[in-house]
């Protein structure tokens, strides 16, 4: 394994990717196994966040309102978005006596979500109590200050799902109160980027007029921008800089209008913000422009261009797409770079949705069966390097390289998971990194 030092890039994780929490990894045991593992940073599941915040675990702790006794939590924490001129510089003394204790650190987490037990709030999911919501943002705390203890940046917390494009006003205004509700939790957290996947919801309740998503994200990019910078760590000894929220979007491969990252990246300069950018997804953007889990031969049959009806493969076209990312977005757009692999199935899926399966087939696929990069033997078929390396190498993007896999092996409940799976998810990064 190559020594962090050496790497041209950081390592990340998805936190989902080395087991889940339904089978009983909690978040605090897989960010050790991610540590152990060698990971510069994560990103931050927001379902194993919302478990950990509900476990019994967090429930001691949360009346005792100790989160783990980090400098770089401390240093993070204070005065966290409450000055814009916050920086590296000014921040790396932050450990004096001025730093807040151990004993304190909980209640400034808290900041922004105070009020009576049971107000009526929002969480990523919809509606919640006040208390629901001040015991995420406690739990979001300790999970930084955990990562702190390990060394682990966190870089992102991740998905909000099916926020831009609702037609009717309601839906929309509280799809937007989901978003600004994650702006308190990634001040918790000590990170700056939120990531939203394009909306799975269909017509008529939602919209793929561009401009109307553009809009959606705008706006909540202008509350993050006024929400103030979050102390986001920086170097190893607690340093912070204090950065303005981003907005991360990402083309999901069965999104209901968006679902190829060329109609992201319209979304994302429909916008017109400097905080929100792109987000591109190996398995995404190849498991919908290259593969087809309904196609006996796993990729999609020879499609037709041009006026003259000009037959290419699927290898062929997806290369035009990512060849046109380096040509369109500037490297400074592509806010973060996940990266992930698959298998084929055995059998092809029904074409979905349809009357007797509600899920898109592609979503049915991506749950159970990705791979982390390079794991050939393992099936993983697509070209996942070739697209890595058009990103890196030729659109400049100079950010962590994060896995990002959904499998069904990380439904198993044994202790030992997470440990597996955070090393094949460290060797496949190794690998893709000699390959590129």
């Amino acid at each position: 394994m190559p020594s962090t030092s050496s790497r041209s890039h950081q390592y990340s994780i998805f936190t989902h990717s080395v087991g889940s929490h339904l089978a009983g990894h909690s978040l605090p045991d897989k960010l050790r196994a991610i540590a152990r593992a060698g990971f510069d940073g994560v990103e931050i599941f927001q379902d194993d966040l919302d478990a950990f915040a509900s476990s019994e675990e967090f429930e001691s702790i949360y009346k005792a309102s100790t989160p783990p006794d980090s400098p770089l939590q401390q240093n993070r924490l204070l005065s966290s978005g409450a000055s814009s001129s916050s920086s590296s510089s000014s921040s790396s003394s932050s450990s004096s006596s001025s730093s807040p204790s151990p004993s304190t650190v909980s209640h400034v987490a808290l900041e922004g979500a105070q009020g009576e037990e049971e107000l009526d709030c929002f969480n990523a999911h919809g509606r919640c109590s006040s208390r629901t919501l001040r015991r995420e943002i406690a739990a979001a705390g300790h999970i930084a200050g955990l990562c702190g203890n390990l060394g682990l940046k966190i870089y992102s917390l991740q998905p909000l799902r099916d926020v831009e494009g609702w037609v009717d006003e309601k839906e929309r205004q509280e799809a937007l109160s989901r978003a600004k509700s994650r702006l308190p939790v990634m001040k918790a957290l000590g990170t700056d980027l939120l990531l939203i996947c394009s909306n799975n919801q269909p017509s008529p309740r939602t919209t793929g007029d561009v401009e109307r998503l553009g809009c959606d994200l705008a706006e909540i990019a202008d509350e993050a921008s006024k929400f103030g910078p979050v102390n986001v760590a920086v170097g190893p000894g607690g340093e912070v800089e204090g950065r303005v929220i981003r907005i991360g979007y990402e083309a999901l491969s069965w999104g209901a209008h968006v679902d190829v990252w060329s109609q992201a990246w319209e979304v994302v300069k429909s916008a017109r913000r400097d905080n929100v950018g792109l987000i591109l997804d190996s398995f995404n953007t190849l498991g919908r422009e290259y593969a087809d889990p309904c196609s006996p031969t796993g990729v999609i049959e020879t499609t037709k261009v041009g006026e003259e009806g000009e037959e290419r493969s699927a290898l062929e076209t997806v290369r035009a797409s990512i060849e046109k990312i380096q040509e369109v977005v500037p490297g400074e757009k592509i806010f973060f770079l996940q990266i992930g692999d698959a298998r084929k199935l055995e059998r092809p899926l029904e074409p979905s949705p349809n009357a007797r399966e509600p899920r898109p087939a592609r979503m049915i696929w991506s749950r159970g069966n990705r791979l982390f990069p390079c794991e050939r033997e393992l099936g993983a078929f697509m070209p996942v390097t070739e697209f890595v390396s058009t990103v890196v190498k030729r659109a400049g993007y100079e950010g962590p390289w994060s896995i990002e896999v959904f499998n069904e092996s990380l439904n198993r409940s044994e202790a030992e998971v997470p440990d597996q799976h955070a090393l094949r998810a460290i060797a496949g990064l190794d690998r893709l990194s000699e390959e590129i």
